[in-house]
């Protein structure tokens, strides 16, 4: 099972559990064994994947056919037996070379191997004798069983019986349960005390986690939603246990981690609920343990079945259950967002009025994507302590912690107002920084690039008919470009607009309307001009302060996106992704300024990648 099968390790300890719960099946025998992996006969194994895996044995042989030169602290040891260490080929090598000591076991037994975890299953006698044959033919093939590290799992009728016939055989004998592949098998009372012991030490993390969360918030979250929460996932997707033992869990999560993280009180119940969504859908990511266990070991079991009937009807022609495999995970994902989408509109419904407009900011594609990213400063993706909490507030529209009681202007602060008031120029920064971001991208992939092109001046013969177009000689606009949309000379000019959401003039309309109120209020004050006069296209990039593109600013960065991808190189999902983040922490920046700002100008200053792939990879950005 260690040969590259999708959820392998999961299919092994389900089929294992199943067997050991079937009336004619005695125990469970978990073997371990010493070095196995170094003590490996080469020369057998080489010999025995010819026949087994032509099409395999020839990169295997140029490899392992030679003695590999190990570099270890200036001195070279030579591997002459088993594998490589660090070969990705390591395990699909050892699954063929164990083959061979499979057929050479006697029959009567089920038997499930993992690289060198093997597991045998059946009567006791049957166990016995299959034991007493791997211990005297193991060692022929590099495989040297541990009889100190091996344990024999018995129903407990069958103490006596147990101990009589493994007598001498050195095996541990137990009642209640072993671990096995990271898992747990035995009675429900051992699964359950494994389920506690596991989260006692969960819990234990969480709580340092949250000590570092009070000066590191931002690496703190990424730990956890990167790291820390997904190790939990294989208990809860092959440990059957009651939800209730994961309670702890939650407590420490929502009374001790969430507040730290915030700097706010433990969330409401429907709070809570709306943390436990992606991202993508206005939550934070952070699941419910007590409830995503019941879900996860289902899933598992679903994604699992045509492998684990595989495994107990003897079947190795894994084939058909890999197609069946792939198709339920698909429409696990498809259930798992409708999902999502559900609870999403439920909760929706119970918001207040300011939470559904912050919710639908963060909802916004590519509005989440500062979330989602790892705190990199060399890319330019990390926020301190404050400028993490700031940017919580702003998505969901709670009042920032310690905010001064008056705005540098004499006004009474409140984050509506911070986010438009003038002074200082920080909306001024605000949109400066998208434009000098998209000017010096336009860059690389087109000529003659201009910043706050002056337009030709309006002459008595031109007509506008519309009151509102912009007429004035001194007119300019932010970017121009040559050869974006079409030939080489053909002109663009772009007008950069990034509105207050929470503004009075916005908040009473929905987002989408919002979004082409401006975009209209931009076309109709240059687009004539531009067509007529300038003989060229006019793009209008509306965003708001918070997040978000409009449409023709999407149509704009996906055009974009699609000439780097092409000039870098990389694939043009990447790129895409990589340029939401970037529009999104740069508007997130420039809004938590608007808030924390001295309301003094300062200069801008624009990063430019190094290389996509690597940022890419080392954030684990997704498309």
């Amino acid at each position: 099972m260690c040969a590259g099968q999708m959820a392998d390790v999961e299919a092994a300890v389900h089929s294992v559990r199943e067997l050991f719960g079937n009336e004619d099946c005695d125990a469970v025998l978990l073997v371990d064994a010493s070095n196995a992996f170094n003590l490996l006969n080469r020369i057998v194994a080489l010999h025995n994947i010819r026949q087994l895996c032509p099409p395999f044995a020839p990169i295997l042989i140029n490899i392992y056919r030679s003695p590999v030169s190990l570099f270890i602290s200036g001195d070279v040891i030579l591997s002459e037996e088993g594998t490589t260490q660090g070969d990705p080929l390591a395990m699909p090598f050892y699954a063929l070379a164990t083959i061979p000591l499979l057929r050479c076991l006697p029959s009567g037994v089920e038997q499930v191997w993992y690289a060198d975890d093997a597991c045998a299953c059946g009567k006791l006698t049957v166990l016995r004798k299959w034991w007493d044959c791997l211990c005297e033919i193991g060692p022929s093939f590099g495989y040297f069983v541990n009889a100190t590290k091996t344990w024999l799992i018995i129903k407990g009728h069958l103490q006596q019986d147990a101990a009589s016939i493994f007598s001498g055989s050195g095996i541990g004998i137990s009642m209640e349960g072993r671990p096995y592949l990271g898992a747990a098998i035995g009675s429900d009372s051992y699964v359950n005390s494994f389920v506690v012991e596991k989260v006692k030490g969960w819990s234990a993390e969480v709580k340092r986690l949250s000590r570092f969360a009070e000066s590191q918030p931002h690496a703190a979250y990424c730990a956890f939603t990167h790291g820390l929460s997904s190790r939990w996932l294989f208990v809860f997707r092959t440990v059957p246990c009651v939800c209730d033992a994961f309670q702890p869990l939650e407590d420490m999560i929502r009374q001790v981690f969430i507040p730290t993280l915030t700097g706010c009180s433990p969330p409401s119940d429907s709070s809570r609920l709306l943390f436990t969504l992606p991202a993508r859908w206005g939550g934070l990511g952070i699941f419910v343990p007590t409830r995503r266990c019941v879900s996860e070991l289902a899933a598992s079991r679903d994604v699992t079945e045509p492998l684990s009937q595989c495994i107990l009807n003897h079947d190795l022609s894994f084939v058909e259950a890999v197609a069946s495999q792939q198709a339920r995970k698909a429409l696990l994902r498809k259930a798992k967002s409708e999902h999502c989408s559900t609870q999403f509109a439920e909760l929706y419904q119970q918001l207040g009025p300011s939470l559904r407009r912050a919710t639908d900011l963060a909802t916004v594609r590519g509005a989440s994507s500062w979330l989602t990213t790892l705190p990199l400063s060399e890319h330019g993706f990390t926020l301190h302590r404050s400028a993490f909490q700031d940017a919580l507030a702003l998505r969901y529209g709670w009042s920032p912690l310690r905010p001064p009681s008056l705005c540098a202007c004499g006004t009474s602060f409140s984050v509506e107002h911070a986010l438009s008031c003038p002074k200082g120029g920080l909306p001024s920064l605000r949109h400066n920084e998208i434009r000098d971001l998209t000017a010096t991208l336009l860059t690389e992939v087109c000529s003659q690039v201009c910043v706050e092109p002056e337009l030709q001046p309006v002459q008595h013969s031109d007509e506008f008919p519309l009151a509102t177009s912009n007429t004035q000689d001194s007119a300019r606009l932010d970017v121009a470009v040559n050869g974006f949309w079409g030939g080489r000379s053909e002109r663009c000019f772009i007008d950069v607009r990034v509105f207050n959401p929470f503004a009075p003039s916005n908040s009473s309309s929905s987002l989408s309307s919002t979004f082409r109120k401006h975009e209209k209020i931009k076309h109709r004050a240059y687009g004539q001009r531009v067509r007529e006069v300038e003989h060229a296209t006019f793009t209008p990039i509306v965003l708001a302060a918070t997040g978000g593109l409009a449409h023709e600013a999407t149509v704009f960065y996906k055009r974009l996106a699609s000439l780097l991808a092409k000039k870098w190189g990389d694939d043009y999902s990447v790129v895409l992704g990589w340029l939401r983040c970037c529009l999104s922490f740069s508007l997130l920046r420039s809004a938590i300024q608007c808030i924390r700002g001295a309301r003094s100008s300062i200069g801008v200053y624009t990063r430019t990648p190094q290389s996509v792939d690597l940022v890419t990879v080392e954030s684990h950005l997704s498309a």
